[in-house]
């Protein structure tokens, strides 16, 4: 599977179905569809491209269930937003939120060398606001507590 197919809003699926605790128990369709705003239909469609881009297995009348490559996904998308952040912060002087926003936009169109290089320049100066955002592995309920995901899914 190549992480160029995966899209900002597959992402944004992978990420919420995740925090449904998605990697140890099915998520099905219905509780997908009322956190995403979609219908029970567009969310099965959603799980089922998914499961064809080997994020996860699809389980009948269960949903489904995210796999280490999808867990992947989710907390490198999580390490991306807070590292380059924090980098926009310490390096531009952007306060808080305005650089959450940015980072926001941002975060999937900054290449994996250009994070890299902000990892290893930057890393030693930079902390977290909810104090475990640039280390995985994570738990859901860790994240209760991240800004991102609080905003993302409306929490």
């Amino acid at each position: 599977m190549g992480m160029k197919s995966v899209t900002e809003r597959d992402r944004k699926y992978i990420r919420a179905i995740y925090l449904k605790k998605g990697y140890k128990r099915p998520v099905g369709p219905s509780e997908l569809a009322e956190d995403m705003d979609v219908s029970r239909v567009g969310a099965l469609q959603k799980m089922r491209r998914l499961e064809s881009q080997g994020l996860g297995e699809y389980l009948s009348k269960k949903g489904l269930i995210l796999n280490g490559e999808g867990v992947d996904i989710v907390e490198e998308d999580i390490k991306r937003h807070h590292l380059l952040e924090k980098f926009l912060q310490e390096s531009l002087g952007m306060d808080f939120d305005e650089a959450c926003r940015e980072s926001s936009r941002l975060g999937s169109m900054v290449s994996d060398k250009m994070m890299d290089r902000i990892d290893k320049n930057y890393r030693q100066y930079l902390e977290c606001e909810c104090g475990l955002c640039l280390d995985p592995p994570y738990e859901p309920d860790d994240l209760e507590e991240c800004h991102w995901i609080r905003r993302e899914f409306g929490k």
